[in-house]
This record gives structure tokens, sequence and C-alpha cells, in this order.
């Protein structure tokens, strides 16, 4: 589930899931890249004081394998929100095994677009190793 299907049940002190791995262009670095974690929300009461976190009223701390909640903010949201748009959301949910099926989901998508990318520039790459070619061939 997103941000906003998980707000309305959001509870300050639940533990949950939370994962994302998104690239918005595949020749840059990914958007957003999030491992499954188990997590705690928490109040952003508790933020200190220079950091902010918008388009909600909670954010996210992980839990390390000992249970104890680290000092690490992740928003809810993306960094890609401006005014009315908030963003991309993480994905929220409430067992392990979802979250992983999500991000193994996630990635089969991403290297999908990764496969479609590298073979549209290997057939750029040998038309223009062609056209050179030509070109060296003409002179001769």
């Amino acid at each position: 589930m997103n941000h906003k299907e998980y707000a309305s049940k959001a509870k300050l002190g639940d533990e949950v899931w939370i994962c994302d791995y998104r690239f918005n262009d595949i020749d840059n670095q990914p958007i957003r890249h999030i491992t499954p974690r188990k997590v705690v929300v928490l109040s952003n009461d508790k933020l200190p004081k220079n950091r902010r976190v918008y388009y909600s009223d909670f954010h996210f701390r992980p839990v390390n394998e000992k249970g104890k909640v680290l000092s690490q903010i992740i928003a809810p949201y993306d960094n890609t929100g401006y005014r009315a748009y908030t963003g991309v959301s993480l994905n929220i949910f409430y067992t392990e095994e979802e979250c992983k099926q999500h991000y193994l989901n996630q990635c089969m998508e991403n290297l999908k677009q990764f496969e479609q990318a590298k073979i549209s520039k290997v057939k750029y790459y040998d038309k223009k190793i062609e056209e050179i070619n030509k070109e060296i061939l003409a002179l001769l």
C-alpha cells in the first residue's frame, strides 16, 4: 500500500516493512532505492529541529536486528514532489514476505528496462559504426 492508503490506518509506534526501487531515467541514479527493511512509525514531533518531512504527519526510522530504533529518518515520499504534487510514496507492508515480493517485482521491472535500453544502445552504436565504415570505404 502507499502512504495515502496507510495514513488512515497508521498508528504511531507501529512496525511495518517498506521498500522502493525506481528509476525516472535508467541512464541516471535511481530516484529512490530502499531495500526491504523493518521500520517504526514515528510522529514528526520527534524530528530534530533542522529536519522536516513534507506531505506527511509521520516518518519512518529503521529497526536493527536487535530491535533498536536507529536515528536515520526515512520520509514517506520521494523528493520529486512540488507544491500540490506530493511525489511518489514508499511501498508499505505489514509483512516481510509481501515487502520482499514487491521489491523483487520492482527489481525485475528495472531489469527489463535495462535490457531494453542495452538493445537500443547496441543498435545505435552498430548503426554509427556502419556509417563510419561507409565513410572510410568512400575515401579508399
